[in-house]
């Protein structure tokens, strides 16, 4: 926490300069989120190796300064440490360290009027967050979280360049952004990148019924040696290509009502043998969601809200048959098979609960059911139901891989052709203690279906319900 110190004494001192520094305005603003967490049963029950509890405390401070300097250029710095209690005497967490979590300038009007450029780390995200969400994927992560709760941190951002282009009612972006840059160094072929690139097209309709259309294309290309290289005839690179449709609107009062659908297509790295073995992608995914705020005169003091969302996310039904390409005579020879799982890209969803944390966002039908309520004044409450099936099932004899909130991941028994993953019952609970003060607590259990086997051998059962609750001081300054 000394760094952090001594970077706020460096912020007050710089914005205690002069008045003939070159900035308008500066602001400084931070929060301080301090959360008891405790989880228990997370591979359900499959190692059977004492509670298998996880039940510690976390606080995640940031600090965020915005500065004008002059009317059409900003820059915005933020920094950030995470950290478990007590943990200041082990040198491999780091858990002290301040880390830059954002950094980026904004550019208005550059060139000409309707012209934006915003470059830097920094965040950014389109439609629902299906599909794109600088913060995502949001069950992995690096940084002192990541051997924790890695699903828990706030250190995500992408390094970015994005044009933005305002003919209002339409606004278009256009973004490159780099995910891994690997070899940085004076090497024969460093062309080893992860990079990103995308375009969204928003238009508002100017409607009664504030409705929205969104258009996008976003195009992840994955040059890493191993998965891909270069050197071996008849290589691709490992490629993502999304194209998607978004659309919102609010027919009644009180009634918003989304839906979106997106597309992937591409190659498909499945083995690194020479050669590789590539799979033509043939992916989809769809989202439907409604949120209703009652209109009863007899509850409207509780501000009742009520909200359904499907989504669906393709699987593959055989994705250990890659046709693998081991000699050299066919190292060009592609795959047969086309690879029909939906990679979840950067999606944002389901942030918090216990089926998040150990499934990834692909080979599901996911339905989810809330009901929101102000019980009595600065106290909301909220209670969510979500059942989860496979879009192809895994075939008999086969495990699961699930992940752990440490980083890790554990591999379950033997499961069953049923199709039925689980549901989660998730309460949550929070309390506006004063403007900048909220006071949060949040329960989920996830109890798994028939896809999982139960006690039929000793210590090879992985029906356990897993279980989790958070409680948090959050405060703002």
């Amino acid at each position: 926490m000394k760094k952090l110190v001594l970077a706020t004494m460096l912020v007050v001192a710089f914005s205690a300069i002069p008045a003939f520094a070159a900035v308008q305005n500066i602001k400084v603003s931070g929060d301080i989120d301090s959360t008891y967490l405790y989880r228990e049963n997370f591979d359900l029950g499959r190692n059977v190796i004492g509670d298998e509890v996880q039940s510690l405390f976390l606080t995640q401070a940031t600090l965020r300064v915005d500065a004008e300097l002059t009317e059409n250029v900003q820059a915005v710095l933020r920094l950030i440490n995470e950290r478990a209690w007590g943990e200041e005497d082990d040198p491999s967490t780091n858990n002290t360290d301040v880390d830059l979590n954002l950094a980026y300038v904004t550019l208005k009007e550059m060139l000409y009027q309707p012209l934006m450029v915003v470059a830097g780390r920094q965040d950014f995200r389109y439609g629902n967050s299906l599909v794109m969400d600088s913060i995502g994927p949001n069950n992995i992560a690096t940084g002192a979280l990541a051997t924790i709760a890695q699903d828990l941190t706030k250190r995500k951002a992408l390094d970015a360049i994005r044009a933005i282009l305002d003919y209002n009612p339409l606004t278009v972006e256009v973004f490159l952004a780099k995910v891994d840059a690997n070899t940085l160094t004076a090497v024969s072929d460093d062309d080893d990148d992860i990079d990103l690139y995308g375009t969204n097209l928003n238009y508002k309709v100017g409607d009664e019924w504030n409705s929205e259309l969104e258009g996008y294309f976003f195009a992840k290309i994955d040059k890493t040696p191993g998965s891909a290289s270069a050197s071996n005839k008849g290589d691709k690179n490992d490629s993502i290509y999304t194209p998607g449709l978004h659309a919102s609107t609010n027919p009644i009062k009180g009634l918003n009502v989304q839906g979106e659908v997106a597309w992937q297509g591409g190659n498909k790295v499945t083995s690194t043998t020479v050669g590789g073995n590539n799979q033509k992608r043939e992916a989809m995914a769809a989202q439907a969601l409604a949120s209703y705020q009652v209109p009863l005169e007899a509850t409207k003091e509780w501000n009742p809200v009520v909200s359904g969302v499907y989504t669906y996310v393709s699987g593959d039904s055989n994705v250990s048959d890659d046709n693998t390409v081991t000699t050299a005579a066919y190292a060009n020879e592609a795959s047969r098979e086309k690879w029909t799982a939906w990679d979840p890209l950067f999606e944002n969803q389901g942030g918090g609960t216990v089926y998040n944390t150990l499934f990834d966002l692909t080979n599901l039908h996911i339905i989810t059911a809330s009901a929101q309520v102000n019980p009595i004044e600065d106290v909301t409450a909220k209670v969510s139901w979500t059942g989860m099936w496979l879009d192809k099932k895994v075939p008999n004899g086969r495990t699961l891989t699930l992940r752990q909130p440490d980083g890790g991941t554990s591999s379950t028994a033997d499961v069953t052709r049923d199709d039925e993953v689980g549901y989660e019952i998730d309460a949550q609970l929070a309390y506006n203690y004063t403007e900048d003060v909220t006071i949060g607590a949040s329960f989920g259990w996830f109890v798994p279906g028939d896809l999982f086997v139960g006690e039929e051998a000793p210590n090879i059962h992985n029906d356990t319900t897993a279980s989790q609750a958070l409680v948090n001081v959050d405060v703002n300054f």
